[in-house]
């Protein structure tokens, strides 16, 4: 790894988030740690599980590096891309998050960190994974494509870990641009969401890039997406009426009647996921009616599978006097949004529940 370019990707980190990040590296380059450890102004790891990618995922990146009408650029992004459409975000790891006393968060190494072969096989039964373990696959794609295109001296990648909120994403520098990649940034909707839905990518940060290389890439692939929930269902809502020629105001204005419209649209149109379904709804409700009118809570996922119980985000708005549950586990999109009953309301859980890993463990089906 070059010293320079790692300590400056740190530098322009620390200043975008105002913490300084530190670097993670795969295991199988514990040499480095010997001697980035000794540099002062660096914070630097080695990881405690190694990168690896599935064979399938090698066969694709091994087929990008035949198409030589593609920039390193474009390979890049559409690995990104690629990772954003076959993986989902595994909300259930927030149901173990502790906030410490100094403000930082805390979470369990054994759920998605510091793994064995048991909980790969498991994770393999399906898609969901935390930013441990996105993180890691982005950043050994990325790698793998560098390795095979022979410019692997040329870039430096890493995972950047901010320990104060536990976030794992990944960074990349080269002479020419320095860049992160968050597929799951929870400030936002992630762009594991994004992308399955026709939004812009938002999780990756060109921090410099003083040749435009990847930011004129990456400007044409947003350049035909919504960058706004709201704004970007509110226009298929009128494309839609327009070809029908029967819009209707009345209903467009009903703040219900628009979030069924959503919630049509992301299942029968998309097949969103929970969790997407989750974020993408949530961020309309926030915008369109305002975030005071709606509380989140956990709801058991159903399951015979594995132990421990499964959790996943769920929303209950109030308008106009009336509740309304927003229950995202349901695949029929007419049975999403529903009047909520004191019943139903009894079996969700506080959103603030603190789950101890040692009495309720998890083991990741």
């Amino acid at each position: 790894m070059n010293l320079n370019r790692i300590s400056k990707l740190s530098e322009l980190v620390t200043n975008k988030n105002k913490r300084k990040p530190t670097i993670v590296v795969d295991s199988k380059d514990n040499n480095t740690f010997s001697v980035f450890g000794s540099t002062s102004g660096i914070n630097i790891n080695v990881d405690t599980d190694r990168w690896s990618i599935s064979e399938e995922l090698k066969l694709f990146i091994e087929e990008l590096c035949k198409d030589s009408n593609d920039s390193i650029e474009e390979k890049i992004l559409k690995i990104y891309e690629k990772l954003c459409e076959e993986y989902t975000y595994d909300d259930n790891v927030l149901s173990y998050i502790r906030k410490n006393d100094d403000d930082t968060f805390f979470l369990p190494d054994e759920y998605g960190r510091d793994t064995d072969s048991s909980w790969k096989a498991k994770r393999q039964q399906h898609t969901r994974r935390t930013c441990f373990e996105i993180s890691r696959i982005l950043a050994k794609s990325i790698s793998e494509l560098l390795k095979i295109s022979g410019y692997s001296k040329k870039y430096d990648v890493c995972i950047l870990w901010d320990e104060a909120v536990t976030h794992y994403f990944v960074g990349l520098a080269c002479d020419d641009y320095y860049i992160s990649m968050d597929l799951d940034d929870f400030t936002q909707i992630k762009d594991l969401t994004r992308m399955k839905t026709g939004l812009t990518l938002e999780g990756i940060v060109v921090l410099e890039d003083n040749n435009n290389k990847f930011n004129s890439v990456l400007r044409r692939f947003n350049s035909n997406r919504g960058k706004i929930a709201k704004t970007f269902i509110e226009d298929k809502y009128k494309s839609e009426e327009k070809k029908k020629n029967e819009f209707n105001s009345e209903i467009f204005s009903d703040d219900i009647e628009f979030i069924k419209y959503t919630i049509q649209i992301l299942r029968e149109e998309y097949d969103l996921d929970s969790t997407g379904m989750f974020e993408y709804i949530k961020e309309i409700v926030d915008t369109r009616i305002g975030a005071r009118s709606r509380k989140k809570y956990w709801k058991e996922v159903e399951s015979n599978l594995g132990v421990g119980t499964r959790y996943t985000r769920c929303l209950v708005i109030t308008i106009d006097d009336i509740s309304y549950i927003i229950d995202v586990t349901k695949k029929d999109p007419t049975e999403i949004l529903r009047r909520a009953d004191e019943e139903e309301m009894s079996q969700l859980k506080p959103f603030n529940i603190q789950r101890k890993w040692k009495f309720d463990p998890y083991d990741g089906r």
